[in-house]
């Protein structure tokens, strides 16, 4: 319970500071699905000195497998000419699904992202931004039934509009639990559907 108190704390002073550190200069929203499952992300992003700080939820279901709620804080910048670095946390809550059992999802993650913006590079001619990210949050940031977390997200977005992209976005999961003796649940899957920006 003291764990799981901590993580909470952690993830309510993070969203408390980008609150009180005035509105954001940028949002967006991603919504995108397959055959089986929906994928949703809110980002909003906060220019800060000679860092941008972006802060965001996101959610992903599976009606047969896993849902989960993230909640993510990252400090990036420019670090060349379109692209852009960033490092930060991410939490996750919720369930997963393995035949005849289940486990809560509940880990405190470290995060590093990169993006690769070619309209920002000699290749303007092409309003596609290459991004990805990975999670690993190891067994002493792992709470409740989760002993290992690890999340690899890749997108390509393509900006067919000034507030809108067509995005194919890729997510791997690799939870580790600890309940019902030992056992694993991966999944990967590829997901289309749009993002919006205002």
């Amino acid at each position: 319970m003291k764990k799981i108190t901590i993580l909470l704390m952690t993830i309510g002073s993070i969203l408390l500071f980008c609150v009180n550190n005035s509105m954001a200069n940028d949002y967006s929203v991603r919504l995108s699905a397959n055959q089986y499952a929906l994928d949703s992300e809110f980002n909003g992003v906060f220019n800060m000195a000679d860092n941008m700080l972006t802060a965001g939820v996101s959610g992903v279901y599976d009606s047969d497998d896993y849902k989960i709620l993230f909640l993510q804080a990252l400090v990036g910048n420019e670090i060349l000419d379109g692209f852009t670095g960033g490092l930060g946390f991410k939490g996750a809550w919720g369930e997963a699904e393995k035949r005849y059992i289940d486990g809560d999802v509940l880990n405190l993650g470290f995060t590093c992202y990169a993006s690769y913006d070619l309209s920002k590079t000699a290749l303007n001619n092409y309003p596609v931004i290459l991004s990805s990210s990975l999670c690993f949050s190891p067994e002493p940031l792992s709470f409740s039934d989760t002993k290992k977390f690890v999340e690899i997200l890749a997108e390509c977005s393509w900006k067919v509009l000034d507030q809108a992209s067509l995005v194919l976005n890729y997510r791997y999961l690799e939870i580790d639990f600890k309940n019902h003796k030992k056992w694993e649940k991966s999944d990967s899957a590829g997901y289309l559907g749009l993002k919006f920006f205002f």
